[in-house]
């Protein structure tokens, strides 16, 4: 399995309703695309004040799918007019969640 983690941060000017649909797009992905994935999402506790304001996790079959992914119409249709930066990292886990 091929884990996709994304922190981001929203710009000053973002809105509730801008992250709000940011948030439900995403949440959106696993229906619109022709292969499974499973993803989590939240904004930040801010527990910490160097945190990005949102974090995204992402669970793909594989690498295939993942590139796949990146390049369907549904995923280049997430709003990100107000993502100011994102931070990504890309891994491979064996055996899945409890892995």
């Amino acid at each position: 399995m091929l884990l996709h983690c994304l922190t981001l941060r929203f710009t000053d000017s973002a809105t509730a309703a801008e992250i709000e649909a940011f948030r439900a797009a995403l949440a959106a992905l696993p229906g619109q695309l022709p292969f499974p994935i499973r993803t989590r999402q939240g904004r930040d506790l801010g527990e910490r004040p160097t945190n990005a304001d949102y974090a995204v996790v992402t669970e793909f079959a594989d690498a295939e799918d993942f590139r796949e992914y990146l390049r369907h119409p549904a995923h280049l249709a997430v709003p990100r007019g107000h993502v100011e930066s994102v931070h990504s990292v890309q891994f491979v886990v064996e055996g899945g969640a409890d892995a």
